[in-house]
C-alpha cells in the first residue's frame, strides 16, 4: 500500500448563506467534508468484499466470483468474511454437518449440488433462513461445479 507524506490538498468550501462568523461562513467545512467524504467512500469499498484468495486456480477463483455477483457470499460469507445470515463455507469441507431433522450429512459436492438446486430438500440445522434454489438457467451445471471447486478450496 502506498502512503504519501504529503499533505492531502482539499478545497475550502464556504457556504454563502452560513451565519456570519461560523465555520461554514469561514470555510472551515471544507476539510470535515474531505475526511467524511474519505471515510464514507471506505466503508463503501470494505463493504463490497475483497478479492478472492490468489491461489485459487481457475475453476475455483470462478467460484469465488460467482459467489460474490450471486449474493451468495453476503449470507454464507467467504474467505474473506464472516457469514451472517446463512451457515459459514469456510472451512466446512468434508464436516459432518446436522440436519434440522438430526440427520447427519458431509459437506461435500454431493451435499452443496443438492442444497443449491433443491435447498428444502435437506435444511441445515440452526436458525437460518431460507435459502432460494437455483436452476439450470439461474445457474449452469459448470457454474455450480466452480462454486463447489471455491467451497473445497475454502476447506
Amino acid at each position: 500500500m502506498f502512503v504519501s507524506t504529503r499533505p492531502a490538498r482539499s478545497t475550502t468550501v464556504t457556504d454563502p448563506h452560513a451565519a456570519p462568523g461560523s465555520a461554514a461562513a469561514a470555510g472551515l467545512a471544507g476539510p470535515t467534508l474531505v475526511v467524511s467524504w474519505a471515510v464514507g467512500a471506505t466503508l463503501v469499498l470494505l463493504s463490497c468484499g475483497g478479492s478472492a484468495p490468489r491461489d485459487l486456480d481457475g475453476a475455483a477463483a470462478r467460484g469465488a466470483t460467482l459467489t460474490r455477483e450471486l449474493g451468495c457470499a453476503a449470507c454464507h460469507g467467504g474467505a474473506d468474511q464472516d457469514a451472517e445470515i446463512g451457515p459459514s463455507w469456510v472451512g466446512s469441507w468434508n464436516d459432518e454437518i446436522v440436519m434440522s431433522d438430526g440427520e447427519r450429512v458431509r459437506f461435500d459436492a454431493s451435499y452443496v449440488v443438492s442444497s443449491v438446486r433443491q435447498p428444502d430438500l435437506q435444511r441445515r440445522g440452526g436458525d437460518w433462513r431460507r435459502m432460494p434454489a437455483y436452476d439450470i438457467d439461474q445457474l449452469t451445471d459448470d457454474e455450480l461445479n466452480d462454486i463447489v471447486d471455491y467451497l473445497e478450496a475454502l476447506g
